[in-house]
């Protein structure tokens, strides 16, 4: 009886190790949010408070790290994107559209910076970008199945001006307030269907 009780009772180190590694996935993402685009090893294990090696221990190359990082985060970032009513007129689907795509790129800023920084240099994280660029796409294709019947290059185009990359030209380097930059993503993706 003493042993099968034994048997069921949580393991301490692999509850520990568990645990280091959450803090590090928390650490990497932390760092990125705080504008750490490309946080070292070392960053990493001083945010997490563990050391260096257990970082290494854990995830012995980066790789490793930001498939992690990616398939944690994947729920809560697909949530962002499936937000607001999908439902009324074309003008009304397609406001609600943007407005759900511009508060997901606003919340996903800084990981979506740190992404389009790394996928350059990580196979790992080119992957994840262009699968979570294949859900964004088909999501527009929930919102709008007007889509459906357009020509590639309309496609395309609405990819183009509904992406993170022009939204961030926008609101960040042309200075455009978040409220003008989702009107005029609305207007450009209305004159593509119309």
């Amino acid at each position: 009886m003493k042993k099968s009780q034994k048997n069921n009772k949580p393991d301490g180190r692999i509850q520990r190790s568990e645990r280091s590694r959450q803090l590090i996935i928390d650490a990497m993402v932390d760092l990125i949010n705080a504008g750490h685009m490309i946080p070292t090893a070392q960053q990493v294990a001083d945010k997490a408070g563990v050391a260096i090696r257990t970082v290494f221990r854990h995830f012995s190359e980066m790789e490793k790290l930001y498939a992690e990082i990616d398939e944690t985060m994947r729920p809560w970032y697909t949530e962002l994107f499936s937000q607001s009513d999908r439902s009324g007129t074309l003008d009304e689907r397609v406001t609600h559209a943007v407005e759900s795509h511009a508060a997901a790129y606003t919340e996903l800023a800084g990981v979506m910076r740190a992404v389009q920084l790394l996928m350059w240099r990580s196979p790992q994280v080119k992957q994840n970008y262009l699968e979570g660029a294949q859900r964004i796409r088909k999501d527009m294709d929930v919102w709008l199945p007007e889509l459906a019947g357009v020509t590639t290059e309309i496609r395309e185009a609405v990819d183009a001006i509904t992406s993170f990359d022009f939204w961030e030209r926008l609101t960040v380097h042309q200075k455009m307030s978040k409220r003008a930059s989702i009107q005029l993503i609305a207007n450009l993706v209305l004159s593509q269907l119309q």
